[in-house]
């Protein structure tokens, strides 16, 4: 993802997701800055953004507030999948697998214990069917999953480490 991106980025957002969950160009761009190797876009035929993933470098069991500011975390052993979305012009494509397994595949090579996110949406069904299950948080965890409108749970899934 490249900083040029963030407007079609927000627009493959506002397809996705209810008003209440659109997070903020400001936003977006504080997490590219961040995180700029942990963004990725996904192309359409006309070469448009069609729809994206963002994730950071976390430690297991820790949730980000919706539309608050991350970084990469210093002793991180999670690979956090925080936004995934794909829009209507790449639906059906298996874009979402794609970008997930860059994702793990960066996780694995850099030797983290797994990945996590929060579903929102009634995703739970998708994301277990990529390995991930849902745990159990603790009460900062708990406050955190709040901040997302619905239901939103916690998960993970482990990966296999290199040798």
């Amino acid at each position: 993802m490249q900083h040029d991106d963030l407007d079609a980025v927000l627009g493959v957002q506002a397809q996705c997701y209810p008003p209440e969950m659109n997070e903020s160009r400001e936003v977006l761009s504080q997490r590219l800055l961040a995180c700029p190797d942990t963004a990725w876009v996904a192309l359409d035929a006309q070469g448009q953004v069609g729809g994206y993933l963002v994730a950071y470098r976390s430690v297991w069991g820790k949730v980000t507030p919706l539309s608050h500011p991350f970084a990469d975390a210093a002793q991180a052993d999670v690979l956090y999948l925080h936004d995934l979305a794909i829009g209507q012009a790449l639906r059906g494509q298996r874009v979402a697998q794609r970008l997930i397994q860059v994702a793990r595949a960066l996780a694995v090579a850099q030797g983290y214990r797994g990945l996590a996110l929060v579903s929102v949406n009634d995703t739970v069904p998708f994301w277990q069917g990529h390995g991930l299950a849902i745990m159990p948080l603790d009460a900062a965890g708990q406050a955190a999953l709040a901040t997302y409108p619905g239901r939103a749970v916690y998960m993970t899934a482990q990966l296999d480490r290199p040798a």
